[in-house]
């Protein structure tokens, strides 16, 4: 290494700024920069110099050549278009002395970045040669990411500290385009380890256009892992890095078109007809449902088209039993992938979602496994082979241990329970009847902040307690209801009950019979603000499941963007709109039975029912399942509501909570949806009570919320007293499932 003599941190004001700006003004503003020289001196000079230890001996003067590189950058008249041309200019001041050899530049730029503290920018200059290239470094670039295997880890999101290093840029390199393209996928990113965040963002800088053709150098450090250090990662990437290592030969794919048939040898590259393919999801880390969401979102995004999903169930960990519950689903999808592409996404979906590898059968951030491809029986290679970099190595489709996986086979029988295992030659449905013991709990899928919530069989019934932001419902309108503050008050002393309600219900329009429905502008100020301010206060108000109870598409869609868990719509997506804002919301969603609108439910035309009242909610509620299913709302997302009070008549009320067992039992076209059950206060508890006041009929509501308890199949009760309903819930629910005695 030669000689050398170092300048570092000269700063200078430079007038006429520096581009591009951090806030992308065509004109930068004045900003500091600090310059560092690395002067390399010819092997003689500093010999030479020592006999005469004088100034006038040096070869280079650090003082002389300081003043010069500022008067040669700072002056009011200066501009620089690009950091480049900043790095060449002052190379120029120590280049004209006989003594130096080379000098290396480097500016820093405190003020480029909006989340970084700094972009530096360094360059080799050697005399009578070009200059050497030009690299880049963004400096403790900031973002807060869900990072961590532990449960307490993917619940909030962390800060991370970035740099990221590019050893080659071209002179006019758009720094702060990189910076913010780094930040939000690392933002909307949740690996479980620094390693696999590390490595996928190398992936994805690397196919960036500004980035593609040169190598990179990233550091990410981790400063809440640990109370007394801070653990990092420093890896260097480039676009060959993730170059595919080659495809596998055709001879290995061995997929016979039908069971029994004679094998046929098709490439596993080969792009063939779409199939019909059904894939299992999975997760036990942190956000579950959101995990699942993500994956799926990425695998229609890569061209698979989503046809169905199943119901989302809780079972407990199979093989390795101490680690958490997991959320286990299916779906049904549309390719036209081989197998092993197929395969080949699945692994790479979900190292992109999040997951690393931990140990056999452990736990895992997201798990999608190819269950079905077709009618075919697929085997490419054998177990333990070598994995490649997306992690495939072999595969063997259907799985050989699924005919012992509730887990697998309960969500494909939501979907396909006639379809028939090709190897094995049964229907789904006869394999899930063979297993001895049935864990699986089915689930609500309310996304976070909410948690999931867990249902039972028979079922236990969950409490939602209603709240009108309303001066005008039929049991507990009033002016002071519309009023965020006021209303908010309402809303903690409901959750602050001894027995708090699973779910809260917020309506801003009275859909009684005969109401007149207010403006969608004046619905909105009621709902909207009510739901932020509860998301926005503490725990554990912060997290509980909001329902928001409208039939408008533009109220749904701003509700879940305050944070709404669920759309509670009075009549499921008839309006404009409201099937795609449900299926854009993938929240869940209440579809209610009902007829007509407020002026016309009363009326006897919208009452009648000739083939019987549960065969006319069935058929209906059936029809409305099938036209969100259409729509894209997922299977898991939907909740039925068999709307008592809309469009039924006193005698039609009673036979439908009467035979409410009747409405879901199995080969119904409602059986496997959660059913919600809202008869509160309603005409049909006063006529058979002869309570005339709506708030008063306390005991008739107590007697219904009874008797949906005690049919077992009534997942949420949807309630004005939640205290009373729970009270009434547990009585009802003890007296059902007491044992027998000898």
């Amino acid at each position: 290494m030669p000689d050398q003599i170092h300048i570092a941190d000269l700063s200078i004001h430079l007038a006429n700024g520096l581009g591009p700006s951090a806030f992308g003004l065509t004109t930068p503003p004045p900003c500091p920069v600090d310059v560092t020289l690395e002067i390399e001196l010819l092997d003689a000079v500093v010999p030479g110099s020592v006999g005469s230890d004088t100034m006038a001996g040096l070869g280079v003067n650090y003082s002389s050549v300081s003043k010069a590189v500022y008067a040669a950058l700072s002056g009011p008249s200066r501009t620089f278009a690009r950091p480049a041309h900043l790095l060449q200019e002052a190379a120029k001041v120590p280049l004209e002395l006989e003594a130096v050899a080379a000098v290396t530049v480097k500016t820093g730029l405190p003020r480029a970045l909006l989340h970084a503290s700094r972009v530096e920018y360094a360059q080799r200059f050697a005399k009578k040669e070009k200059g050497g290239r030009l690299e880049c470094t963004i400096k403790n670039l900031a973002v807060a990411t869900i990072i961590g295997l532990h449960p307490h880890e993917r619940q909030e999101a962390q800060r991370l500290e970035v740099d990221i290093g590019v050893q080659a840029v071209e002179d006019a390199f758009p720094h702060k385009d990189v910076a913010d393209a780094a930040r939000q996928w690392l933002q909307e990113s949740s690996y479980g380890t620094i390693e696999s965040l590390a490595d996928n963002f190398g992936r994805h800088l690397t196919s960036l256009p500004a980035l593609s053709r040169s190598a990179v150098d990233i550091a990410i450090r981790k400063p809440s892992a640990l109370p007394f250090a801070t653990p990092s990662i420093r890896i260097t990437r480039s676009a060959a890095s993730y170059a595919p290592s080659g495809s596998r030969s055709a001879s290995s794919a061995v997929i016979p078109p039908l069971r029994g048939e004679t094998a046929a040898l098709i490439p596993s590259s080969e792009a063939g007809p779409s199939q019909r393919v059904f894939i299992a999801v999975g997760s036990n880390v942190g956000d579950r449902v959101g995990h699942i969401k993500a994956a799926v979102a990425r695998l229609q995004a890569e061209g698979c088209t989503l046809r169905d999903t199943s119901r989302l169930y809780e079972s407990e960990p199979m093989y390795v039993e101490d680690q958490a519950r997991f959320v286990n689903g299916a779906i049904e999808v549309e390719t036209s992938l081989s197998p092993f592409e197929l395969l080949r996404l699945l692994k790479r979906t979900e190292r992109e979602v999040g997951r690393t590898k931990t140990f056999a059968h452990g736990p895992r951030v997201i798990d999608l496994d190819l269950v079905f491809y077709g009618d075919r029986v697929v085997r490419v290679g054998q177990k333990g082979d070598d994995e490649d970099e997306d992690g495939v190595g072999w595969l063997e489709c259907p799985h050989a241990s699924l005919a012992e996986r509730e887990f697998v086979l309960r969500p494909l029988a939501d979907m396909a329970p006639d379809f028939t295992h090709p190897a094995l030659g049964a229907p789904v449905s006869d394999l899930l009847a063979r297993l001895p013991d049935r864990s699986l709990a089915p689930i609500i899928p309310f996304p976070s902040p909410a948690l999931p919530l867990r249902l039972s069989t028979p079922s236990t019934s969950h409490i939602m307690a209603i709240f009108n932001a309303t001066p005008d419902s039929f049991s507990d309108g009033a002016a002071s209801r519309t009023l965020t503050s006021s209303a908010l008050a309402s809303v903690q002393t409901i959750m602050s009950a001894r027995d708090p309600p699973a779910i809260l219900d917020i309506g801003g329009m009275s859909t009684r019979p005969n109401s007149v429905p207010c403006a969608e502008d004046e619905e909105l100020a009621r709902v909207v603000p009510l739901v932020s301010a509860v998301r926005a206060s503490a725990a554990p108000l912060a997290g509980v499941p909001i329902s928001v109870d409208t039939y408008r598409a533009a109220v749904a869609a701003a509700a879940v963007e305050a944070g709404a868990s669920c759309i509670n719509d009075v009549r499921a997506g008839r309006e404009d709109g409201m099937l795609d804002v449900m299926a854009r919301a993938d929240c869940p969603v209440v579809l209610m039975h009902s007829r007509g609108d407020s002026t016309t439910m009363t009326t006897a035309e919208a009452q009648a029912y000739p083939d019987g009242v549960v065969a006319g909610v069935q058929a209906e509620l059936a029809a409305s399942v099938r036209k969100a299913l259409d729509a894209g709302v997922k299977r898991w997302n939907i909740v039925l509501d068999p709307g008592l009070g809309f469009a039924k008549s006193y005698d039609d009320n009673l036979r439908l909570v009467r035979d409410l067992k009747r409405l879901v039992a199995p080969g119904s076209p409602l059986e496997n949806f959660p059913l919600l059950v809202g008869g509160s206060r309603k005409g049909f508890v006063g006529a058979a009570t002869g309570v005339k006041v709506p708030a008063d009929r306390g005991y008739g509501d107590a007697a219904l919320d009874a008797w949906c308890v005690a049919s077992g199949v009534v997942d949420i009760l949807r309630v004005h007293d939640a205290q009373g309903a729970a009270e009434a819930n547990k009585m009802a629910t003890a007296i059902r499932d007491v044992q027998d005695g000898r």
